[in-house]
């Protein structure tokens, strides 16, 4: 009698798919810890399920007759499908644009989930491996080497006469430059939503961030009900 389940395929398949969880997840930990949209989980699912799209593609239309496989067709949906789904990270905040290397990150998940998927084990952990070495000791060297890298302060104040020059004499005691400003009235609750991109880093600053003391600076000023800074 034809043994109708293979036992020994779906140990693979399912090794695979298992790995591919893994691989997916360990980069959007990553992610997580930054605070992205994309983060833990669907870091996981993209990556599983590109592996799953290969595997199907690879496998999954054996018993259709005379219809012939093409994998390499399933693949460059994928790639095609990932790209829109990175697009939604993108997102455009007044002066700035977020999300870019979550779209990549996402992008490249991806390309693990199908070398996962495919059987290249060894290429979808290297390639797993090199990604955590950009996301986590790249952004160091940047920060280190690159110091003019631009800042994002994002406030909300009750609206007054003079604040915006007081945050800029807080950003200028660091030695900062400002980039650009935006800034947006609330007229219904008397609240103004103020955005300033922080440039070049003063030397002396290299290695130590001044950033959490210019937010602190900056909560203190009266009326302003909350702050925070992106990209430090």
């Amino acid at each position: 009698m034809e043994q109708l389940i293979d036992i020994g395929d779906i140990a693979r398949h399912v090794g695979l798919l298992a790995l591919a969880i893994v691989l997916g997840a360990s980069i959007g930990l990553e992610r997580e810890k930054q605070g992205k949209s994309a983060g833990l989980r669907t870091h996981a699912l993209v990556c599983l399920g590109s592996a799953l799209f290969t595997l199907v593609s690879a496998e999954g239309f054996g018993g259709l007759g005379a219809v012939a496989r093409d994998p390499a067709r399933v693949a460059a949906q994928i790639v095609t499908g990932v790209g829109f789904l990175g697009a939604g990270t993108i997102m455009h905040e007044g002066i700035t644009i977020r999300g870019l290397t979550t779209a990549a990150s996402l992008w490249t998940t991806a390309g693990i989930g199908m070398a996962a998927g495919s059987g290249m084990v060894a290429g979808a952990v290297s390639a797993t491996v090199l990604v955590q070495l950009v996301l986590v000791f790249l952004i160091k060297i940047e920060k280190r080497f690159f110091p003019h890298e631009e800042a994002v302060l994002r406030l909300k104040a009750i609206d007054r006469p003079g604040l915006l020059g007081e945050v800029a004499t807080e950003i200028g005691r660091f030695g900062m430059n400002i980039v650009g400003t935006e800034i947006n009235v609330d007229r219904e609750d008397a609240t103004v939503r103020i955005e300033v991109n922080m440039g070049h880093v003063n030397a002396k600053y290299v290695g130590h961030s001044p950033y959490a003391e210019i937010l602190q600076r900056v909560l203190a000023l009266p009326g302003v009900l909350r702050a925070e800074v992106d990209n430090w």
